[in-house]
């Protein structure tokens, strides 16, 4: 995938090392076919502006391996996912993607190598070592680096560089290589399922965020609860209430003592009421904890819904972003909320106004989710333009609210970080 200046596909000249360049990873999910999330590609992201943060591919690879192992810890960062990580045959020269364990890695040769017989050694003794390899930003058949097809495991294909049209042939012959598929910058749920209908395996971009108005989705008995207490603890209901509704629906009871017994959330003495629960958390914690249990679905494995991780880290981010603003807590708890429900026209497949008038909130956080106003609405469009890789556009946001980008990426890299050690809800 092509990055701005500051991330890992750039090509032009950087500074040394040594100079103090601060480094960041971000990472974007890459999900299978029944939209599960099968891994991540990792993100450098340089904590200089576009301007003045240029980097080459050496130095980029380099930053994220030694960050991502040192400072961090891979697992830390992807889980049990697979990592998908840019090199081009100066890295692999150098012998530093042998930092990275093989089982979780895959090598993602950019488009710019020029692949000829001392690249295809050095992939062919990769691959010896364990690592797979994937081609990036393939748009054509023609011209391709037809040696390297048996070398890679995986071909990424950039729908945005790609005449649609011809797609079907493209696929039609990179399957004869046994390469598994991955279709990138998918943008909409049309080409996820045009793309899923040719044969494809994998895709990545945000298509899973964008809701799919013409069939809205009913809303379960489970949620229809939720939204019930979602509406009890913005009125702030009486205590007896909201224990009152907990009672009537012991799956709930479970899942908050659960919650609040796990590493999740520390304390020294054992919940063994809902009463105790309710009092410990108070009104806005318990309304960010239900608000999460809205996108968890039901019956599922969390950890592989990406529009339950996205609504995760779009939370936390802005309730961190928030606290960096300001010291009331009730507003980052705000913006926690703010964050999640970003996305839920996407969770419940209808529109965003309709979706709001079952929520009961204040009319900032409408605000902020409907037109993108006051501060929580920066926020959101600071979060949006980052998941877009419109930097310009973030950095102009970010200097309304008085942040700047290494903020930002500090502040991601603890979300993505939080989100990996949590407990299953």
């Amino acid at each position: 995938m092509k990055r701005n200046p500051t991330e890992s596909g750039a090509t032009k000249p950087q500074d040394e090392p040594g100079q103090g360049v601060e480094v960041h990873i971000g990472r974007q999910p890459i999900l299978n076919r029944a939209r599960k999330i099968f891994g991540y590609e990792l993100l450098f992201r340089s904590g200089r502006t576009n301007a003045a943060g240029v980097t080459d591919n050496v130095h980029a690879t380099a930053s994220v391996m030694v960050n991502t192992l040192n400072n961090i810890g891979i697992s830390r960062l992807i889980g049990d996912k697979v990592g998908f990580i840019n090199v081009d045959d100066r890295v692999l020269d150098s012998g530093i993607v042998e930092l990275l364990p093989s089982r979780m890695t895959v090598l993602e040769l950019l488009e710019t190598v020029k692949v000829d017989e001392r690249v295809l050694a050095l992939c062919a003794q990769a691959r010896r070592n364990g690592y797979q390899f994937a081609l990036d930003d393939l748009v054509s058949y023609d011209g391709a680096p037809e040696d390297m097809f048996r070398i890679a495991s995986y071909v990424k294909v950039d729908l945005m560089g790609t005449d649609m049209e011809k797609l079907p042939q493209l696929v039609a012959k990179l399957k004869k290589h046994n390469l598994k598929l991955l279709a990138e910058k998918v943008e909409t749920q049309e080409e996820f399922e045009l793309c899923r209908d040719l044969g494809f395996d994998y895709f990545q971009g945000y298509f899973f965020e964008k809701p799919l108005i013409i069939s809205a989705r009913s809303i379960s008995p489970t949620q229809m609860v939720l939204l019930d207490l979602s509406r009890i603890l913005a009125r702030e209901e009486e205590f007896f209430v909201i224990e009152g509704l907990f009672r009537k629906n012991p799956e709930l009871h479970i899942k908050l003592l659960q919650f609040m017994n796990s590493a999740a959330f520390y304390t020294a003495n054992r919940i063994n009421s809902i009463g105790q629960a309710i009092a410990l958390l108070g009104y806005r914690k318990l309304q960010k904890w239900v608000t999460l249990l809205l996108f968890a679905g039901e019956g599922h494995d969390t950890r592989s819904v990406p529009l339950f991780e996205r609504a995760v880290i779009r939370g936390r981010i802005m309730e961190l972003l928030a606290s960096r603003i300001t010291s009331d807590t009730s507003a980052a708890d705000m913006a926690f909320i703010t964050g999640v429900l970003s996305l839920v026209d996407a969770l419940f497949q209808a529109p965003l106004e309709k979706i709001l008038t079952d929520f009961n909130l204040s009319e900032e956080i409408n605000a902020a989710l409907l037109n993108h106003d006051g501060v929580l609405g920066k926020l959101v469009s600071v979060i949006e333009t980052l998941e877009q890789e419109k930097y310009d556009e973030m950095e102009t946001h970010l200097r309304d609210v008085n942040m700047t980008s290494t903020d930002l990426y500090i502040i991601e890299n603890n979300a993505i970080i939080e989100y990996e050690s949590m407990s299953g809800m």
